[in-house]
């Protein structure tokens, strides 16, 4: 009962799966999480093949029942939760507040906001049993007027205030919002191809340059400082947005 559990959702790809690979290397047990069946066999097969244990939950978590099933697959598997890495995310649709429609900003809610919600929710009474932490990924993009970005923006900030409020309510349990900084993922190449027109030249040019130059962060830099916050963060930190190169944050990173 040692071993620490973490789900980490938005698993198949990206950052969550370097997370996954990184937690389950550091010794977790890994629950991985997210829409493709395909993808996230990859990722529990190569975790697998490196002598890791990882549960695999094809799930959507705009859906209350799929949310359930994750928590529900990791308490059968492996009997607790230690950790939660809310990390599924989506920027689409890009477009101007005057042309964005409701149910798109309600897509991104759902995704960015309930997603992590719900998940928090059904995880809290078994993180309050081994005092755990929930890590939500969130961005700049909170706090930083992008113009075309409207919802996803709105969704960040919406999820700050969750995870701050959170983070007060639940003494025994630390939650901490970790920004990544600019990482080379599916969400880049949105940005790239679907940001033109939609967003400044300017801004859409910005994350071009950042490509072509070579500035994007691979997964695996960002992901040992999200999973050293879900395996060790002090609770004297829960509620702290936490950048992924905090001083205090790669001490921890060498710590582990």
């Amino acid at each position: 009962m040692s071993t620490p559990t973490i789900i980490i959702t938005g698993a198949s790809q990206g950052l969550g799966a370097a997370m996954a690979q990184v937690a389950a290397a550091r010794g977790a047990q890994v629950v991985l999480a997210a829409r493709s069946e395909v993808g996230l066999d990859a990722q529990r097969r190569k975790i697998e093949q490196l002598g890791g244990a990882a549960l695999a939950v094809t799930a959507d978590i705009t859906r209350p029942d799929d949310c359930r099933r994750i928590v529900d697959g990791a308490l059968r598997a492996y009997g607790k939760v230690d950790a939660l890495i809310n990390n599924a995310a989506t920027i689409e649709p890009l477009a101007g507040v005057a042309d964005l429609r409701v149910e798109d900003w309600s897509y991104q809610m759902a995704v960015n906001v309930f997603g992590p919600l719900m998940l928090s929710q059904l995880a809290i009474p078994h993180l309050r049993r081994t005092r755990g932490r929930i890590v939500n990924v969130t961005s700049q993009g909170a706090d930083i007027v992008i113009p075309g970005a409207s919802a996803y923006g709105a969704s960040k900030a919406a999820l700050n205030r969750l995870s701050k409020t959170l983070a007060a309510e639940e003494p025994d349990i630390a939650v901490l919002l970790f920004v990544p900084g600019e990482v080379d993922t599916a969400m880049q190449a949105v940005i790239r191809e679907k940001g033109k027109g939609q967003t400044p030249d300017e801004i859409h040019q910005f994350f071009v340059d950042l490509h072509e130059q070579g500035q994007l962060l691979p997964p695996q830099t960002p992901a040992q400082a999200g999973v050293a916050l879900a395996l060790d963060a002090p609770h004297a930190w829960s509620g702290e947005v936490l950048q992924w190169d905090d001083e205090r944050v790669q001490q921890l990173v060498g710590s582990l």
